[in-house]
């Protein structure tokens, strides 16, 4: 089977789309006008969007574990984690969405490069395609709240 046409697996399917659902609850917060859940929503959101992106670094690390990749992997797998967690160092949160939207884009880039490289899977790359525009997509209307 080529492998731009190889299934995405259930279990990464599903728990991917289960991942995008608390930027979802958090946006539904950040709008609602009901202060409690306007505050978690743009402090969950954005800590949550944070600790997401520090999975996706992850995944290089095991990559580079399993493959025995390049050392810059292993720089980049530990990147995304310490970037965001700069940006929640911002206690304004709309400089914190605005550093972490474009932190998305780098995550997603760096994938894009991987996967034409051959080092992840197509599956993987067309998964990241929609959860990275749901989480931006998030991200973006928080900065409307």
């Amino acid at each position: 089977m080529d492998n731009n046409l190889e299934a995405i697996p259930q279990m990464p399917l599903i728990l991917g789309w289960a991942g995008v659902i608390p930027f979802g609850l958090a946006t539904v917060g950040a709008h609602s006008g009901v202060s409690v859940l306007v505050l978690y929503g743009l402090l969950g959101g954005t800590t949550y969007a944070a600790i997401i992106l520090t999975f996706l670094g992850a995944v290089h690390w095991g990559l580079a574990m399993r493959d025995d990749r390049h050392p810059a992997w292993y720089v980049w797998s530990i990147t995304p984690a310490l970037l965001a967690w700069a940006t929640l160092l911002i206690f304004d949160v709309e400089l914190r969405l605005l550093g972490l939207i474009p932190l998305y884009g780098l995550a997603w880039s760096v994938d894009r490069q991987a996967f034409i490289k051959g080092l992840i899977p197509a599956w993987y790359m067309r998964l990241r395609h929609g959860l990275t525009t749901g989480a931006v997509i998030c991200l973006s209307a928080l900065l409307l709240a």
